[in-house]
């Protein structure tokens, strides 16, 4: 029996020829998992990691230097964009899309035809930013150059720039130098 993936999903390297674009010396490990290549921006020098699952939807932009590290994982069907040097912690979710909770609406995709509604969005982080472990962060949201997000936070509102934020939800904690 033959193991094959779907064209759409593409494991490690192999799928470098499919990326929209690739910059120089991006590194993607074996088990990391990028749906809907197509679509997906690789800056030079970044790192996708193993365990890393990236569905692209609109659209996936990753900078220069930035690192997604293990477990991390973008996901909602709209569009992402990561800035350069950018550190994304392990275990750490990039939304771009949530379910309507409209009544009468189901949150789970697979049910007949308009039960359920997804609500695309855009996420955007910054340059310099540092993403703690096993964080959230929403739709529709502009997480500020330079910002730090401490681990285990939940964003959904933007982040200012230098500012360091924490918990559930995140709130500012601190100022960091430029």
């Amino acid at each position: 029996m033959e193991f094959e993936i779907a064209d759409m999903e593409l494991m490690g390297e192999n799928v470098k020829p499919r990326l929209k674009r690739c910059g120089d010396g991006v590194r993607i490990y074996p088990l990391a998992k990028l749906a809907f290549p197509h679509v997906i921006e690789l800056g030079s020098h970044c790192r996708i990691r193993d365990f890393v699952f990236i569905f692209a939807g609109k659209g996936v932009v990753i900078g220069e230097y930035s690192d997604m590290q293990p477990h991390s994982v973008i996901w909602g069907g709209g569009t992402t964009i990561i800035g350069d040097r950018v550190s994304v912690g392990p275990g750490t979710v990039l939304l771009s899309a949530v379910y309507s909770h409209a009544k009468g609406l189901k949150m789970v995709d697979g049910l007949e035809e308009g039960s359920s509604e997804a609500l695309y969005g855009t996420l955007v982080i910054k340059d310099d930013v540092y993403i703690g472990a096993n964080c959230s962060l929403m739709p529709n949201i502009v997480i500020g150059e330079g910002a730090v997000i401490g681990a285990g936070s939940f964003v959904n509102k933007d982040v200012d720039p230098w500012t360091i934020v924490a918990g559930s939800p995140a709130r500012k904690i601190n100022m960091r130098p430029k």
